[in-house]
């Protein structure tokens, strides 16, 4: 599809004659390459009554742009900072004396002598220190810097353009003014489109190789600022006056450019996915025509990041992506269907986003909430009941089942997207009886099988369905964790494909625990080089699936599960841990998530995922920065409020619990572990995946308490069928009390011994 067949379809009116070159003209040479940004535009904008966008979308290639900056809610000047820099970058929100279109958002400016000339950014020294200061790596200036390092030519129209555009120092050259925004920021359906197709074929004769065009941001005035604004444009006023903006630049355009239409940033203060689309030639050979768009970036059709904008560009010129940028070239699928499922796909990925980031912290809180009285009450009544042996019982065993459940929930949160609950009203409802539902045929597998005889064998089950939920997930894209409460929320921009952090998470927990309960029952077995070699078996593919790029594609994964992993296995093996061994364990993590990370960095920079881009961090001097940044990434998400200050707290007193049950009179602790011995030095194994795991990663905070989810409904199931069954035992043995307690010690010989007290 050219962009003279899109400029044909819609029928384009309104522009000078002059505007529309002959397909094949001088106007440009071969391989023009126009960026076309704006704001604040979303799918659900596009109808009949649009006829440019509707025409990108029955005849272009189509994605949802994910526009996050360092903040969830991006502005414009945010959208344009990304295209500059290739990274995420945004503006302080009200730098003194910048104009404020919106509560804590600022319009991009420039001053401009005259049409055609150099422009200089206002407050482009503070864009700079703020980027600088912000730790991601972001270098504003880095697309207008390289694009003249590689002697191309540039246009920019607009100020955000001038933005994009603008090299280290802040200025641009060959920028025109663009047209004026409303006193809000927005669109001014008043400005004349036929003077911005005057710019653009001004522009077009200085035969420039890329050109960077704004149209504008649509924009949501909340009722202050409407309040200040005389006759405010309403949003549809502002997104007809955009269709129109656009089809006279497609008028403007020569047949053989390629065309990026982008909305870069949120409208208002709800944060969206916007609108993507290309047309014309692609780099490589053939064309962005009827399908949907994707980036190695995500992953994901349909989906593309801001970021990928910029190594779009130069892709397209047949040049290297520079190395501060950290986007993937934006390619053409095929997939979609027609013009209604393309649509469908692209409104399913913006409704999703938002419906999992608005129900997804409430329905987890209120399942943990659900799970910890439920289970609280079941030991409470267990507790009590002395004389009535037969409901004692009974309650065990509900409660064993009802644990099994609940730890395969987050799993189930995963399956319920395999239909799409975010369609329509009562979402929350539909996902939690999605996610119920899941769980539930899950954990009949779990609870049905012969391994229910092993007191870890259901939760063995457990942890192994979870984790092969979420491996077969990433071997399969993504495609259901990408919107779910412990996937990678796109809306957030963490992960779009692989083990995010809470993924990570139970993916490695449940993991660890297969290996564990399988271990226990080959130890009772077959013996300890059976026991050894499952264990090791399971971790070298947990590792693997975690760490490869095209699968996890984790960094902070390998350094928690190698550890863990081999830690289990040479205790079971009766090898005594020493400092030396376990220098030598690290030294074997690090070496294999250098290999992987040094085999990824060799491909082309537009196709490593962050493993190779961590790598070319390093070689450019910024690895003890990323490093930096991860711990204080850590350290803020602790103290950013005071449940995330009870996490270490808690975990304090789990593992404290954990390693002497005596001393809190965990009695059905106690029997777990005389009854499954390996079980106390496997916590201490997966206490170290935890530590790690949490240390290695970014936002590492959010880990442990995503592991507890899974392993400790677990640990309680596994000590009610432990306490059900030496009932059962006392009870057949003919003994008076149906109640186990462990024997009775003086309290000065419990505290020598480690025995129990009471």
């Amino acid at each position: 599809m050219t962009v003279a067949a899109l400029a044909a379809g819609v029928g384009v009116t309104g522009q000078p004659a002059q505007a529309a070159p002959a397909a094949g003209g001088t106007a440009a040479g071969p391989g023009l390459v126009v960026v076309v940004g704006t704001a604040g535009l979303r799918w659900d904008d596009v109808s009949d009554q649009t006829t440019t966008l509707d025409a990108l979308l029955s005849g272009a290639a189509v994605g949802s742009l994910v526009d996050r900056s360092v903040e969830l809610v991006s502005c414009p000047i945010d959208g344009w900072l990304a295209v500059s820099a290739g990274r995420r970058a945004d503006a302080a929100r009200t730098a003194p004396g910048a104009p404020t279109p919106a509560p804590g958002c600022q319009a991009p400016t420039v001053q401009l002598p005259e049409a055609g000339g150099t422009a200089t950014v206002a407050g482009w020294a503070s864009y700079r220190a703020r980027a600088a200061g912000a730790g991601s790596g972001a270098v504003p200036g880095t697309f207008g810097q390289a694009l003249a390092v590689a002697g191309r030519t540039f246009a920019a129209i607009g100020p955000g353009a001038a933005v994009a555009l603008a090299g280290p120092d802040g200025t641009a050259a060959h920028v025109w003014p663009g047209l004026a925004a409303t006193a809000g920021g927005g669109i001014d359906p008043a400005g004349s489109s036929s003077t911005l197709g005057d710019q653009v074929t001004a522009a077009l004769a200085g035969h420039p190789a890329v050109m960077v065009i704004d149209l504008g941001a649509v924009r949501d005035l909340p009722g202050a600022d409407q309040a200040r604004s005389a006759a405010p444009p309403t949003r549809d006023e502002q997104i007809a006056a955009l269709d129109d903006r656009l089809s006279v630049v497609l008028g403007a355009l020569p047949e053989n450019a390629t065309l990026l239409f982008a909305s870069l940033a949120d409208s208002g203060t709800a944060a969206h996915l916007q609108v993507a689309a290309a047309a014309g030639p692609v780099a490589g050979g053939g064309s962005y025509r009827q399908g949907l768009l994707r980036s190695g970036s995500t992953r994901q059709d349909g989906l593309v990041l801001a970021t990928d904008l910029q190594a779009t560009v130069f892709r397209s010129l047949g040049l290297a992506v520079p190395a501060a940028a950290q986007g993937a070239a934006i390619v053409p699928t095929a997939q979609g269907g027609d013009q209604a499922g393309r649509l469908q796909r692209l409104l399913d990925l913006d409704d999703a986003a938002r419906a999992v980031q608005a129900v997804g912290l409430p329905l987890t809180v209120v399942t943990g909430a659900g799970e910890a009285l439920l289970f609280g009450l079941l030991i409470l009544c267990v507790a009590r009941i002395r004389a009535a042996r037969d409901l004692r019982r009974r309650l065990l065993t509900v409660l064993a089942q009802v644990t099994v459940i609940g730890a395969l929930l987050p799993a189930g949160t995963v399956l319920a997207n395999l239909w799409p609950w975010w369609r329509g009203g009562h979402r929350t409802l539909t996902l939690a009886v999605g996610t119920l539902t899941a769980a539930l045929a899950l954990s009949a597998v779990a609870l049905l099988g012969p391994w229910r005889r092993s007191l870890l064998g259901s939760a063995g089950v457990a942890g192994g369905l979870t984790a092969l939920v979420l491996g077969l997930d990433v071997a399969t894209g993504s495609q259901l964790s990408l919107a779910t409460p412990f996937g990678g929320q796109p809306l957030i921009g963490g992960r779009y494909f692989g083990l995010s952090n809470p993924t990570f998470a139970l993916f490695g927990t449940g993991a660890f625990i297969a290996a564990l309960a399988l271990a226990q029952w080959l130890l009772d077995r077959r013996g300890r080089r059976s026991a050894v070699w499952a264990v090791a078996g399971i971790g070298a593919v947990a590792t693997l699936v975690d760490v490869l790029p095209g699968l996890g594609a984790d960094v902070g994964g390998p350094p928690a599960l190698v550890p863990a992993f081999t830690l289990l296995a040479l205790w079971i093996a009766g090898v005594r841990v020493t400092w030396r061994r376990v220098v030598l364990i690290g030294v074997a993590s690090a070496a294999l998530l250098t290999a992987v990370c040094v085999l990824d960095w060799l491909r082309p920079a537009d196709q490593r995922t962050h493993l190779g881009r961590f790598v070319q961090t390093v070689l450019d001097g910024g690895g003890f920065a990323v490093v930096q940044g991860k711990l204080e990434q850590n350290v803020q998400l602790l103290v950013s409020s005071p449940l995330t200050l009870l996490v270490p707290l808690l975990c304090v007193v789990v593992v404290w619990g954990l390693a002497q049950p005596a001393r809190w009179r965990l009695s059905t602790v106690e029997l777990l572990y005389a009854r499954e011995p390996l079980l106390r030095r496997g916590l201490a194994a997966l206490g170290v995946l935890l530590l790690l795991g949490l240390l290695a990663n970014d936002s590492g905070v959010s880990i442990p308490p995503t592991a507890v989810m899974l392993g400790l409904p677990l640990l309680v199931g596994a000590g009610a069928r432990a306490v059900n069954q030496r009932e059962a035992e006392l009870v057949a043995s003919g003994a008076t009390s149906g109640v186990w307690r462990p024997p009775r010690r003086a309290p000065g010989r419990a505290r020598r011994t480690g025995g129990t007290r009471g």
